[in-house]
């Protein structure tokens, strides 16, 4: 017999030796016992929890209560919340260091970008933004290019993916062909 041969025949013999000598109710005891002080356990874990967020929650109340008395309300007419929106944007002259952006995310993504369409118009009723549509082809798996699109997404705040078409041409093609469409916002140059 190997060890654990040995060691399961061990433990079946101390086993039968204490249902023997504690009988069938006292192991069942010894289990509820077990039970209950694990479950005793637990509750005065989760007590403790309860009396923390109690806590929690009675001073984030006091400080509500505190802003409440002294919160400024700011009065600006639309104008100026239409002028405030806007200089959250980059200037226009920025769209050449974030193409920059663009085309180092494909290449850390390992993508190649073939030529791409770029156009620059002003976008209706917002008193004073412009949209740059950059519309990239790409040949790529599928891995490569969603890291590429989700790294320009994350360097540039100011941009938005309009469209990202996926096509395979052949049943069996490793690579896909792709359509990659980035928007990007930016404040009308000052003229």
């Amino acid at each position: 017999m190997n060890r654990l041969n040995l060691a399961l025949h061990a433990m079946n013999r101390f086993g039968r030796w204490v249902q023997l000598r504690v009988g069938t109710a006292g192991i069942a005891g010894a289990a509820l016992l077990l039970a209950a002080g694990i479950g005793m356990a637990f509750a005065t874990r989760t007590h403790r929890e309860a009396e923390w967020l109690s806590a929690a929650a009675e001073q984030a109340r006091a400080r509500i209560a505190q802003l409440g008395t002294t919160h400024i309300v700011e009065d600006r007419t639309p104008a100026e919340q239409l002028a405030r929106f806007q200089q959250w944007f980059p200037p226009a002259q920025q769209s050449t260091a974030d193409l920059r952006v663009i085309f180092a995310a494909a290449q850390a993504a390992h993508v190649d970008l073939a030529r791409g369409e770029y156009s620059v118009r002003p976008v209706e009723g917002s008193g004073g933004l412009q949209r740059f549509d950059v519309i990239l082809p790409v040949k790529e798996r599928y891995a490569p290019v969603k890291a590429f699109v989700a790294e320009v997404l994350n360097k540039l705040p100011h941009a938005s993916l309009d469209e990202l078409r996926v096509e395979r041409p052949a049943s069996a093609a490793d690579q896909l062909e792709s359509r990659v469409h980035f928007t990007l916002f930016y404040r009308e140059r000052a003229s």
